[in-house]
C-alpha cells in the first residue's frame, strides 16, 4: 500500500512540475489573465476579450463569429460551474521565433466541459485562441 501510494505521489509531483514558464512570463500572471478571459466570456463580453487579441489577430477573425462559435460552445456545455485544471507550457512563431506563453485552461459546465488553449505575448495580447 506504501509503495502504490509513493507511486501516485511521484506522478503527481511530475504532472504539476510539467508547466514550463517561458521566459519573460509569470505563472500568476498567466493564470489570472486565462482565468480572467473565461471568465469574461462566461458573462457574455466576448468584446472585451475581442480587445485583448493583438491587431494581426482581430484582422483574421471578426467579432461576430467569434461571438457565434462562443455561444455555440455554451449551447453544447451549458453554464459554467469551475475551472478544473491549469498547465502552461510554451510555443515559438516559426517565422517570427517569436515565444509565446500556452495556457490550457478546462472548465466544468452543467452539460460537459469546455477547454480553451490561450496563446499571449509578452505583453499579454492573446495571438492565439482556440476553444474545444
Amino acid at each position: 500500500m506504501k509503495r502504490i501510494l509513493l507511486i501516485l505521489s511521484l506522478l503527481i509531483l511530475t504532472a504539476c512540475s510539467s508547466n514550463k514558464i517561458p521566459e519573460g512570463f509569470t505563472e500568476s500572471e498567466l493564470n489570472d489573465k486565462a482565468e480572467e478571459i473565461v471568465s469574461l466570456l462566461n458573462e457574455n463580453k466576448v468584446d472585451e476579450v475581442y480587445s485583448m487579441f493583438r491587431t494581426d489577430v482581430q484582422a483574421m477573425i471578426k467579432l461576430e463569429d467569434l461571438e457565434v462559435i462562443i455561444q455555440d460552445k455554451f449551447n453544447q456545455v451549458g453554464a459554467f460551474k469551475d475551472v478544473s485544471q491549469i498547465a502552461i507550457t510554451d510555443t515559438k512563431d516559426p517565422s517570427t521565433s517569436e515565444i509565446y506563453a500556452v495556457v490550457i485552461i478546462v472548465c466544468e459546465h452543467e452539460d460537459g466541459k469546455s477547454t480553451y488553449t490561450l496563446s499571449f505575448n509578452e505583453e499579454l495580447e492573446i495571438v492565439g485562441f482556440f476553444i474545444k
